[in-house]
């Protein structure tokens, strides 16, 4: 069987030149194929990232022991507040925050409702605040309010004293970007 000439050369003499570079081109082609994988790994270890910026406070995600009884609003955001005994002018103001954020929420008004977990004895609601029986055994702070997700899990919490621009700020970027969730 007779070898054709590669180059003006035949098969036997000097082929090792070019396969020498036709392997240095294919390796330098998988270094920059690869490269970007591996500083992002490099960067992710030896620079992490820092923890994100929420106002609110970031819970545990768990389920809420309320979101399991009748009337709770499945696959809706919730603002969830606690309220044990007549309301004060504490809880008169986080109602009106509530609403004020709910208002604020424009095209995701829909996929929000406002819950107060309340006793017997709470007296009336005002109008939009769903109200539900409160577990005396349910271990929630009456401080503030929550942030529940369409699952019925406990996202975040909210002290009466978090400033509503904020608060507004933070649930609109969490609607848009959860916008297939509730």
């Amino acid at each position: 069987m007779m070898s054709l000439p590669i180059d003006g050369r035949s098969a036997g003499t000097g082929g090792a030149v070019p396969r020498r570079r036709g392997r240095l081109k294919l390796l330098l082609i998988a270094l920059c194929c690869i490269s970007p994988v591996l500083g992002s790994y490099l960067a992710y270890y030896l620079m992490p990232p820092a923890g994100g910026k929420s106002y609110g406070q970031l819970l545990e995600v768990t389920p809420l022991a309320g979101a399991r009884q009748e009337g709770w609003p499945r696959g809706k955001w919730v603002l969830l507040t606690v309220q044990a005994g007549r309301c004060s002018d504490d809880c008169k103001q986080r109602r009106f925050v509530l609403r004020q954020i709910h208002a604020a929420q424009g095209e995701a008004f829909t996929r929000m409702q406002r819950v107060e977990l309340r006793t017997p004895d709470a007296g009336p609601l005002p109008a939009g605040l769903l109200g539900l029986p409160l577990d005396p055994a349910a271990a929630l702070r009456r401080d503030g309010y929550y942030l529940i997700d369409p699952l019925g899990n406990q996202v975040m919490f909210y002290p009466d004293q978090a400033e509503p621009g904020p608060v507004i700020r933070e649930l609109t970027r969490l609607l848009k970007t959860n916008n297939g969730l509730g």
